[in-house]
């Protein structure tokens, strides 16, 4: 069984190494990323919390984003964790992808294991240079989570989803603090 799991790990690195050097990426500012992420219009939803606004969505976003170092062709492996009286299942590794570090269970298809699918995408499409797919895929995200599906067509992702998307260590970022540094020449600085 080990040379089994050995081999299917190697094969996932294998992929993880092909998928990052054939791609084109880039390191995005933090400031650019929140300009990218306002133009997105990502909405906070009533699950997030009645007292968080748009400016903390954002910091909290891209307060995440560091997590890859603003690279957008970023992709981590994650091994699974097995389960003591259930070793033979939940073998795979999950993948996080992109700039926001979005899982190939539930956001896109990287065809290594089944996937929810949600942004009805392709990982490889999360890790090129351009940004604005990721930011539709993560409101997709956020749209999706909702207490109850409104038909039985609907995809609903659970709140807990959410500890994905906000992270803990992103909880107390300060916006006016996070983005201090984003001020431009052209932004009025109040007395």
């Amino acid at each position: 069984m080990k040379s089994v799991l050995r081999v299917k790990m190697l094969s996932a690195l294998a992929l993880v190494l092909l998928v990052f050097s054939a791609t084109e990426g880039r390191i995005l500012s933090k400031c650019e990323l929140k300009t990218e992420l306002e133009a997105g219009q990502i909405q906070v939803i009533r699950a997030m919390g009645d007292k968080m606004t748009m400016d903390d969505l954002i910091a909290r976003l891209v307060c995440k984003a560091n997590a890859s170092g603003f690279n957008t062709s970023f992709v981590k492996a994650i091994a699974a964790k097995p389960k003591p009286n259930r070793p033979f299942i939940n073998i795979h590794s999950r993948q996080l992808y992109g700039v926001f570090q979005l899982s190939d269970q539930v956001a896109c298809d990287s065809g290594m294991m089944p996937s929810l699918n949600v942004c009805k995408m392709s990982c490889s499409a999360l890790i090129d240079d351009d940004v604005t797919d990721d930011i539709a895929c993560l409101k997709t995200m956020i749209d999706s989570i909702k207490p109850k599906p409104k038909n039985a067509s609907d995809i609903t992702l659970p709140l807990a989803v959410l500890n994905t998307i906000l992270v803990k260590e992103c909880r107390f970022v300060v916006p006016s603090r996070y983005f201090a540094e984003c001020l431009t020449a052209t932004t009025p600085i109040a007395d």
